[in-house]
């Protein structure tokens, strides 16, 4: 659950930095992109993976 939670918070703080402090177009923010559906799709698989283990119990 811990796992989640640092990975929202990242996903959270890169949205923020991508948007805010970055012009459009650069490489920096299509990188920033990139990280952004990275941590997306992680998040998608340790929630898929909790939420069998917890169907298991």
């Amino acid at each position: 659950m811990l796992r989640l939670v640092l990975i929202l918070i990242a996903f959270v703080a890169n949205t923020t930095l991508t948007y805010y402090l970055v012009d459009f177009g650069e490489v920096v923010q299509n990188f920033l992109k990139s990280m952004s559906i990275s941590m997306i799709l992680v998040f998608i698989f340790y929630y898929a993976k909790l939420m069998i283990e917890l169907k298991g119990e």
